[in-house]
């Protein structure tokens, strides 16, 4: 009779430690993070784009949230890539992250895996010399190197540059279909080369670009491209033939993840790493194809101005975030990945750690996230002008005084950052200087010199 009484309880146990672990793994969603790079802040349909065609990453907004104020990290792939991964400014790194790593900090990946997550990364790395599986707690890491070369270099997939990344992927997302997982999709389109094929480019064979559809900013792009000797219609047919594609391949995903049974239970972000380039179109050759596109936004890649720093963010998690909503209040930023992430996945974390702040609340829709701590922005050198933005605020400290003067702008009232309000509003430049100054002083006073590749 106690034997009897004892396997029922043993079986008693198991069963409920079965169905413990199920409802866990249903409770926490499976993360899918489609990460662009060097895409520009008005190159979707969505975002105001005149020409392009994007449909599928459109429908993720559609079925989701669009959020017009969120800030990459950095300005350049690597600077961002550390902000989403550890939520600390670059800045705050003494030996630059792509090739000293991130040191002794967590990261989103490291989080999640001791949650039970299968993780996994595919495409672009850019976040340290080590790309093998382990590092950072990421199970399975496919990491493509950057595509340079030029007109010399083989194009890969007829299908679009980035569709080997994809379809890693989803191999992924099948071999883990059971949940949960995390898996970053990092992609190379649309960093320079941009050089799509023939059979791409087709499909615009009849646009013809308008100055007038955009705004001066990028009047000053076509320009240098003639100035180049470049053919302004035939760039810009390039350009968004190698978007297409990536839209294609989000497609070919968003497909898979509806066939598993998966879509309920998915988090899918997409966004892009800083904005695009607004320069490097004068250079000619294949450069000339580099037409993205910030919107009203002012400079872009390499700077923190509005144009290399504010970039798409689309939500979808049915069910869960509202659809077919566009948050034009919730400043947000890179930095609040990891600490959103972890409230969503249930991961204990001190706040206090990390630059970045819990936003699920305005991914969930209930309300506009108001900040507590300012978003700051610096190169990983000691000398260079730093950016803070607090409320409706964005200041520019030039730190020395021969990279210039204050730059005060109000973002609500002028997102193209045109007006400089510096001399009207002296005590809140006096405010954010007191700030970004006391940030400054915690930086390190030196920096290990180590080339970008990242041009």
């Amino acid at each position: 009779m106690k034997t009897t009484a004892l396997i029922f309880a043993t079986l008693s146990l198991l069963l409920s430690s079965h169905v413990f672990a199920a409802d866990k793994a249903a409770q926490q969603p499976n993360i899918v993070f489609l990460l662009a790079d060097d895409l520009g802040g008005g190159d979707l349909h969505c975002y105001g784009h005149p020409y392009s065609r994007t449909p599928h990453i459109d429908s993720l907004a559609r079925d989701g949230t669009r959020f017009t104020q969120f800030y990459a990290t950095g300005s350049t792939c690597c600077p961002t890539r550390t902000g989403l991964m550890t939520s600390k400014f670059p800045a705050t790194y003494p030996t630059y992250p792509a090739n000293g790593g991130f040191a002794n900090r967590v990261t989103i990946t490291e989080l999640l895996k001791k949650q039970g997550y299968a993780t996994g990364h595919f495409g672009k790395w850019h976040i340290g010399p080590e790309q093998k599986p382990g590092t950072y707690g990421i199970d399975s890491i496919g990491a493509a190197e950057d595509e340079r070369g030029g007109k010399k270099k083989k194009r890969g997939d007829d299908r679009g540059r980035d569709a080997p990344i994809y379809d890693a992927a989803i191999k992924f997302i099948e071999q883990h279909k059971s949940g949960p997982f995390y898996v970053n999709v990092w992609g190379h389109i649309s960093h320079n080369p941009v050089n799509p094929n023939d059979t791409l480019v087709k499909r615009w064979s009849a646009l013809n670009v308008k100055d007038s559809d955009f705004p001066a900013q990028m009047h000053g792009k076509f320009n240098d491209v003639r100035q180049a000797g470049g053919d302004v219609h035939d760039g810009m047919r390039r350009y968004l033939a190698d978007v297409e594609s990536l839209d294609d391949s989000v497609g070919r995903l968003l497909k898979r993840l509806d066939e598993l049974g998966l879509r309920d239970n998915t988090i899918v972000v997409f966004s892009t790493d800083q904005g695009a380039d607004m320069t490097k179109a004068a250079l000619g050759d294949l450069r000339v194809n580099q037409m993205g596109f910030n919107g009203p936004h002012r400079g872009g890649k390499h700077t923190h101005w509005e144009g290399g720093v504010r970039v798409p963010w689309i939500v979808r998690w049915p069910g869960h975030v509202p659809a077919g909503r566009t948050d034009e209040q919730s400043v947000l930023s890179g930095a609040d990945w990891l600490p959103t992430l972890c409230s969503i996945a249930g991961v204990k974390i001190d706040a206090n750690d990390f630059d970045g702040e819990d936003t699920s609340a305005a991914w969930l829709g209930k309300g506009p996230h108001v900040r507590t701590k300012p978003l700051l922005w610096k190169s990983s050198s000691p000398g260079s002008e730093s950016f803070i933005r607090e409320g409706q605020w964005k200041l520019r400290h030039p730190t020395r005084k021969k990279n210039g003067e204050l730059e005060l702008y109000d973002l609500t009232a002028d997102p193209a950052e045109s007006k400089n309000l510096s001399a009207r509003h002296p005590n809140i430049v006096k405010k954010l200087s007191v700030k970004v100054e006391a940030w400054v002083a915690t930086l390190p006073k030196e920096y290990l010199k180590t080339k970008d590749k990242d041009d």
